[in-house]
């Protein structure tokens, strides 16, 4: 996974694309076991390759606009607008379920 900026997220929002964001701190020990399971999803099936990470820290205004409340956690967008958001990130089944359900 690609670690995006504030920047790099808001042009991909305002492009209008379709990508899921992993959001992380870097001291949470849970993000780091989660973070692996993606990657090991993402490698094993490569549908979703428009999967990037962001570090929370840095983007506190989009984590209060998109209501993000714990991390780990996904978000799925769909032209630029978050459309599906989950903390289910304990196994791989649940990630692979959420990255490709529509």
């Amino acid at each position: 996974m690609e670690t995006w900026e504030k920047e790099t997220f808001s042009e991909a929002q305002n492009d209008g694309a379709d990508f899921v964001v992993f959001f992380f701190t870097p001291m949470c020990g849970n993000c780091q076991i989660a973070s692996r399971l993606v990657d090991v999803v993402l490698e094993a099936d490569s549908i979703h390759s428009n999967v990037a990470k962001v570090d929370l820290n840095y983007v506190p205004d989009i984590a209060q606009s998109l209501e993000i409340t714990s991390v780990p956690a996904l978000v799925k967008f769909k032209n630029g607008e978050p459309k599906d958001l989950t903390y289910k990130l304990h196994d791989a089944t649940a990630i692979f379920e959420f990255l490709y359900s529509e």
